[in-house]
């Protein structure tokens, strides 16, 4: 036993000698690149680890992995993690209970069909000026898994943050910060429901169908090469119930909402940078739509020629108003909408056949209220007239 002892107390003494000679012949700078240098050595031929890296933005939009990872995560919090993150942006309840979190630099280990994954969340300074901070996640697993984590394990992910945000109990708003360039948000709550929406109950049944076809086809209109999106342009005087429907709409759907305010854009850059940050499952409202033009013009007498020589694609405010007109007519996009609501050619074409003749109806329906509002007036007219010539005719005799 004294001899081993002694061996390793000379072993030791060795090492510390060694040591302290390096460090004192060799400079920091130089010690550091040797030991990364044989750090990734070994790591390259002895490692049987690989690592995944997902970012919070793809391709300069908003990356759905890492939402969905961000969504997944928090349910898998166990004893390994050494701390978590909590907090509420419900403003209006102090005693809301409060939602857990991924902090930076923590790990969070996962189990799934027998193989280990190992999460932690990195954060770096963005290279942009309107991105803050840059986050990714960085996976860690053996090399050997990595096929089974393409085909089973991110999609079983994207599976169960789709679960979860469907049946997510609050809802955020999300208004845009021209200063900071973001999205803020605050919590949604609002009463409104189908069941309490004063409306036709034919126009109603009808919007929640075309919802539920809407949700329902999403890998349909993938299939087809269409964005899964879906328009309503709702119109009318102000307590008439417009953002009400967009309430119902949200909570029906469990959509947040982003509400932009298209004064507040300054060109049609800011414009495509705001719309490709908000995320899916998610419901974009644009009011006063109908003060975009003046909006759009103003931002085009204000664009420098700098700006014009850098924005290839920004033609001003022209391009605009062309993005965000509406015709009363019947409109390609609408044929598109009705064409793709079918699978069957022949039903498909006679849904077309019927909305275009609904439209047709409601321009008729239009031109003669538009008519007999005129003759009305025509009517108003000829009787002031009336009144006017025998005022003057009295007048003239009693002078």
């Amino acid at each position: 036993m004294s001899t081993i002892l002694s061996i390793y107390a000379s072993i030791s003494g060795l090492s510390m000698l060694i040591r302290t000679v390096l460090n004192e012949m060799i400079p920091r700078g130089m010690r550091d690149l040797i030991a990364e240098s044989f750090s990734g050595f070994f790591a390259t031929y002895f490692s049987s680890d690989f690592t995944f890296i997902i970012e919070d933005r793809w391709q300069a939009v908003e990356n759905e992995t890492f939402r969905a990872v961000e969504v997944y995560l928090p349910t898998k919090v166990g004893p390994s993690t050494k701390s978590l993150l909590l907090g509420t942006n419900d403003t209006n309840n102090i005693f809301a209970p409060p939602k857990p979190g991924i902090p930076v630099d923590v790990k969070v280990v996962d189990f799934f069909q027998g193989m280990r994954f190992e999460w932690t969340l990195r954060e770096k300074e963005a290279k942009k000026y309107y991105h803050q901070q840059k986050k990714y996640f960085q996976l860690k697993c053996k090399n050997n898994y990595r096929e089974q984590v393409m085909q089973s394990y991110l999609p079983h992910i994207s599976k169960t943050a789709a679960a979860i945000l469907n049946n997510r109990e609050t809802l955020n708003i999300y208004t845009y910060d021209s200063g900071d360039s973001m999205w803020e948000s605050t919590v949604f709550k609002h009463p409104a429901t189908f069941d309490t929406l004063a409306m036709d109950p034919d126009l109603k049944k009808f919007i929640i169908e075309d919802l539920d076809l809407f949700v329902q086809r999403k890998d349909y209109f993938q299939s087809v090469g269409r964005a899964w999106k879906r328009g309503y342009l709702l119109y009318g005087p102000p307590g008439t119930g417009k953002s009400t429907l967009v309430a119902a709409i949200a909570n029906y759907l469990r959509f947040n909402i982003y509400d932009l305010q298209l004064q507040g854009v300054r060109n049609d850059a800011q414009l495509r940078r705001i719309l490709t940050s908000t995320t899916n499952r998610s419901i974009l409202l644009i009011e006063d739509i109908d003060c975009s033009t003046k909006s759009s013009r103003s931002r085009d007498r204000n664009k420098n020629p700098k700006e014009k020589d850098d924005d290839d694609d920004d033609e001003g405010g022209d391009q605009l108003d062309n993005k965000l007109s509406f015709d009363p007519g019947v409109t390609l996009s609408e044929v598109a909408q009705q064409l793709m609501k079918r699978d069957e050619p022949q039903v498909a074409l006679q849904s077309l056949i019927e909305f275009i003749s609904m439209k047709e109806a409601e321009m008729v329906e239009k031109n003669e209220a538009k008519k007999d509002e005129q003759e009305v007036i025509k009517e108003e007219v000829e009787k002031q007239d009336g009144k006017q010539s025998k005022i003057l005719t009295t007048s003239a005799y009693l002078s």
